[in-house]
């Protein structure tokens, strides 16, 4: 799972993952320091081993039926704090392809 990648701080393997990003390497690490350098980076949850209940996910169909954008509020320590990421998924001929849009605070 991808977010399992930004957990565990393997940010160029996450970004490996999508066929588009509009944010760089700097850009995911920077959200993830609440846009402040001298923060420390936020600790995700790994949605693989968290048995997270407040888990949110929303899927958003286009209405001209090309695909989905899919916001998922991130987690730590079991608890959604205040990032969101986003994702959308295009249809294409063999499938969909996947871009990284966004990641901000809510």
């Amino acid at each position: 799972m991808a977010v399992a990648k930004l957990a565990h701080r393997e940010y160029s393997s996450f970004l490996a993952l999508f066929d588009s990003s509009r944010l760089s390497e700097t850009d995911l690490i920077l959200a993830l320091k609440y846009l402040d350098d001298s923060r420390p980076i936020l600790k995700i949850d790994d949605p693989i081993k968290c048995k997270c209940e407040n888990r949110r996910i929303d899927i958003i169909p286009y209405k001209s039926g090309r695909g989905y954008a899919m916001d998922y509020d991130l987690t730590t320590n079991g608890e959604i704090n205040d990032l969101t990421i986003q994702f959308e998924f295009l249809v294409e001929a063999e499938g969909y392809s996947v871009s990284l849009e966004d990641l901000h605070t809510l």
